[in-house]
């Protein structure tokens, strides 16, 4: 089974949260108060849902909930486009 590097990082942060017990107001509050990225919680929900944020987003969110290390199973993700000669 193969999941798109986007829905991996929605899931991973929605599982974080869950993990933790971290609603979406928490999530946008901390954002706020440890980062100064002001969002709404339905902001928040439609930024993760359509998986519109860049890779730093995504690890401000492990950050400021508390995530040391992130384990990613490569082999198990699909990538929208195809490398070649080791650049994106």
């Amino acid at each position: 089974m193969s999941i798109k590097l986007e829905e991996y990082a929605k899931n991973k942060i929605r599982s974080e949260m869950k993990m933790r017990k971290i609603t979406t107001r928490e999530m946008c509050d901390l954002l706020d108060e440890k980062l100064g990225i002001k969002l709404k919680p339905q902001s928040f929900n439609n930024k993760i849902s359509r998986s519109d944020f860049r890779a730093t987003f995504f690890f401000e969110c492990m950050y400021i909930i508390g995530v040391k290390s992130i384990q990613i199973e490569i082999d198990e993700i699909e990538f929208n486009e195809k490398i070649e000669g080791g650049k994106n």
